[in-house]
């Protein structure tokens, strides 16, 4: 069973299925062992960075539920923190 991903919008996740034909690809999140099926993003761009990328890869997303299915999810992405000088 998944777990909710963390709420403050820097988890860190790794790419076990590349993006399919339909857009879709799978993550883990390697602290709590729990899989993500991504189906939306935040952006083209995302999306396309998204399919270039290998298995095995990390990823740093803000995950949001995608509907009311079981374990979809819609990926954003997370802005660097610029920290003041």
């Amino acid at each position: 069973m998944e777990q909710p991903p963390s709420d403050d919008g820097s988890q860190s996740y790794t790419i076990v299925a590349d993006m399919n034909e339909h857009g879709g690809m799978t993550v883990v999140d390697a602290a709590t062992n729990s899989t993500y099926q991504l189906v939306e993003y935040d952006d083209e761009n995302l999306r396309r960075e998204l399919a270039s990328r290998d298995v095995g890869d990390s990823v740093t997303l803000q995950l949001d539920r995608a509907g009311v299915r079981a374990n979809v999810w819609r990926a954003s992405r997370v802005e660097p923190v610029v920290l003041a000088a």
